[in-house]
């Protein structure tokens, strides 16, 4: 079964790779219809930069930058998307589950027990992410000495079950190894490299490296022309079994799959 591809919508003015250019609602939701006929399952929207230097958002601001964008799905879903709110915040997991979304997508990990006392009674999906902290900070990063798979995999169990043992059945969860959160740009690539090593913890697993700066190891150092790389680190990743693509460019990953497809059936 290929990845579902999810798609980035970024209602922010200050993301680092497309800040500003989503903001308006009208044009947030112009994209999410875009990204949705380009191929994507899912549709991930954050009102909160996690880029470095990036401002916290309490959720009542976060809220105002979301309530008109999730009030109009309705008009752009069809029959096979899926919503997902990018949020860290309780207050927001509430008040979007209520507006029907299908995922919550915790970037702190449900590390906060009000985030995950939000989700406990839904029925959502919930990815849980490792970092060290939201913004990301360059200067942050697991210590470089240890196994950073490992690590992961001890931290990702242990989180998991917190989370079952809180009353949160298990085929709800997902994880997301957090590539670049608190991780330094060889750390991201092992984590790449060695993904198929995280099926053990039993549960769907979800990567965001679309235009990560540590993809600038193996292209030019612009998160605009970093396309042609994640493209390259998405084939390796859904051959590794890697269920779900967090991504920009949501057409060029339909194009990878139908190839992909091909050539599986040749």
């Amino acid at each position: 079964m290929m990845a579902k591809i999810v798609g980035i919508l970024n209602v922010t003015p200050d993301s680092f790779s497309d800040g500003g250019q989503f903001i308006d609602p009208e044009k947030a939701l112009a994209h999410a219809e875009q990204l949705i006929k380009d191929g994507a399952d899912i549709i991930d929207i954050g009102a909160e930069s996690t880029r470095p230097g990036a401002r916290p958002l309490d959720a009542e601001e976060e809220w105002e930058r979301l309530e008109k964008v999730i009030a109009g799905l309705d008009s752009i879903k069809t029959p096979y998307t899926r919503f997902s709110i990018d949020t860290r915040h309780a207050k927001t997991a509430e008040k979007a589950l209520a507006a029907g979304v299908d995922m919550i997508n915790d970037v702190s990990g449900f590390e906060n027990v009000d985030m995950i006392n939000a989700v406990l009674k839904s029925k959502c999906q919930l990815v849980v992410m490792h970092s060290l902290g939201v913004p990301a900070d360059p200067k942050e990063v697991m210590d470089e000495s240890l196994d950073v798979v490992t690590e992961l995999l001890s931290w990702g169990g242990q989180k998991l079950q917190s989370l079952v043992d809180a009353g949160i059945k298990p085929q709800r969860l997902i994880f997301d190894p957090g590539i670049g959160f608190g991780k330094n740009t060889l750390q991201s690539l092992a984590i790449i490299h060695r993904i198929g090593e995280f099926q053990e913890l039993g549960v769907p697993l979800y990567v965001g490296h679309s235009r990560k700066s540590c993809l600038t190891a193996i292209s030019e150092n612009s998160a605009l022309t970093r396309d042609e790389a994640t493209i390259a680190i998405s084939q390796h990743l859904a051959q590794q079994g890697v269920q779900f693509l967090r991504v920009h460019d949501v057409a060029a990953h339909r194009d990878l799959f139908i190839e992909m497809r091909k050539a599986k059936r040749a």
